[in-house]
């Protein structure tokens, strides 16, 4: 149920175009910036009977194969400019579902994208959920853990891979949401994370907020087009 004071906030604090608009470039060259480097790398790993590193994975578990030994790699090239360009719009074409396109590249095993995928989703879940579906949230996250023992199991990444990929996921994510808080609490000067490279961008991004004791955790269609339906 929405109250006068619901309608107050969301007068004084109008969504803006501009931060998305800012996000939407930054995930656009991350995404970029992955993907050459995925293309580039996959001539210079090394091929051929060079043993697997050691991992603790698969010393506990020796009957587990180690990632990519059966996985087909495409033969190197001369790793010229055109054929990375190459690379990355085919992958983009694909949105990245190899299902869709012969798998080429092999030397994408650190980090494990699939362990960065599903802890985003699980924090993001925890962070904004509703408080009376605070239970879904913790069934999800626990969840991710259960997974990450999937990807292992399938031999598709070292521990290394999922422990690096786990530890990028959360820090990315938690020293975000403490500028921001700190931002809204007036202390944004004053805590050791603002010297980070990316901390200027935050008073930008967050300007249009509600501080967190007004933010209230609310699903929320992204059009009235439900509302008017339900109405009918």
């Amino acid at each position: 149920m929405i109250t006068p004071n619901d309608i107050q906030i969301e007068k004084i604090y109008k969504p803006k175009r501009g931060p998305t608009f800012l996000a939407t470039i930054l995930l656009a060259i991350a995404w970029l910036a992955n993907e050459f480097a995925l293309a580039w790398v996959h001539d210079r790993i090394p091929r051929g009977n060079v043993p697997a590193l050691p991992d603790l994975w698969f010393s506990l578990f020796p009957e587990v194969p180690v990632p990519s030994k059966k996985t087909y790699c495409a033969p190197r090239s001369n790793g010229s400019l055109n054929i990375i360009i190459s690379r990355v719009i085919r992958t983009f074409w694909s949105a990245g579902i190899e299902q869709l396109r012969p798998r080429e590249l092999c030397g994408d095993l650190i980090i494990s994208g699939h362990t960065i995928s599903i802890f985003i989703a699980a924090l993001a879940l925890k962070e904004y959920c509703p408080r009376r579906l605070y239970y879904l949230a913790e069934l999800c996250y626990a969840a991710t853990f259960l997974a990450v023992f999937c990807i292992l199991l399938a031999r598709k990444h070292y521990t290394i891979d999922v422990v690096l990929a786990y530890c990028l996921t959360t820090r990315v994510f938690w020293t975000y949401h403490s500028l921001s808080h700190s931002y809204h609490q007036g202390s944004f000067d004053q805590i050791p994370l603002n010297q980070s490279i990316w901390a200027c961008m935050v008073p930008y991004l967050e300007a249009d907020a509600p501080p967190p004791q007004y933010f209230l955790n609310r699903w929320k269609w992204p059009s009235d087009c439900p509302q008017r339906f339900r109405k009918r």
